[in-house]
């Protein structure tokens, strides 16, 4: 999605309980979303997640390739 333009921009959050990949879709607004991937989740399910700027989970999955291919990326456009 970089590669196509669709993401202007992206970040990498690291903490203790979580690693992010946050996409902007340009340098200045907002996040879009982010890809998270949970250290110790509730739930096996909950360990990779796509959630938007409020936190809301978009979509979740226990294994990143089939959230990743799962995903119409242009549904979770703004």
């Amino acid at each position: 999605m970089v590669s196509e333009g669709s993401w202007k921009d992206y970040g990498l959050s690291i903490s203790s309980k979580q690693v992010s990949f946050i996409v902007f879709k340009n340098a200045a607004e907002n996040a879009m979303y982010k890809i998270c991937k949970n250290f110790k989740p509730s739930n096996k399910n909950l360990r990779y997640l796509i959630t938007d700027t409020n936190g809301k989970i978009l979509k979740n999955s226990y294994e990143l390739k089939y959230l990743l291919s799962n995903t119409d990326w242009k549904k979770l456009q703004k």
